[in-house]
């Protein structure tokens, strides 16, 4: 198959093999080493696309953002390759990213997010330990009466995790 936007090339066969890679993870058939080398595979393969994007993005009159979104892996955690997809995903999609990266305080992800003023803050985690501290950022973004979106991503999370923690914690969208 031929495609005629880079874009395509990371939305399908890219994100397909991800997934196959994910569903023969989830069936013990693959284990994490060669998960992290799929992965890996992927980041190059994104990070190769970026320059193909942004010029095909610039040969056209570019249209205003469909929002911002601010994307972090949690305090504790420094697993980023999934976030980094969503971000490249996202940012196909016409969004602008700011990724603080890292091991990011919940402090430091509601203040940039105010001050970038932000329509989304994307979490990500992929150990157990993150899924708390996602707990904390939307009882911080409660307390703080955020409203905006929280969107929650990771190997440890599920829609049970975010509707049973994440979703009492914080009531907005």
């Amino acid at each position: 198959t031929k495609f005629t936007k880079p874009i395509e090339v990371i939305e399908g066969p890219l994100m397909d093999g991800m997934n196959v890679v994910g569903d023969l993870f989830g069936e013990g058939k693959m284990f994490l080493p060669q998960v992290v080398k799929s992965a890996r595979v992927m980041k190059k393969s994104v990070a190769y696309l970026i320059p193909f994007i942004k010029a095909t993005q610039s040969d056209s009159a570019t249209p205003k953002a469909a929002g911002k979104v601010l994307m972090a892996t949690v305090k504790g955690d420094v697993h980023d390759i999934g976030k980094n997809i969503v971000g490249v995903v996202m940012s196909c999609n016409n969004f602008e990213v700011v990724d603080l990266g890292v091991m990011v305080s919940a402090d430091k992800i509601l203040s940039t997010a105010n001050e970038i003023e932000a329509d989304i803050i994307g979490l990500s985690g992929l150990i157990t330990p993150s899924l708390d501290e996602m707990v904390h950022v939307a009882k911080e973004m409660e307390r703080l009466k955020f409203t905006k979106p929280l969107l929650i991503g990771g190997a440890t999370t599920s829609r049970k995790h975010t509707a049973v923690k994440i979703a009492p914690a914080y009531s907005g969208p």
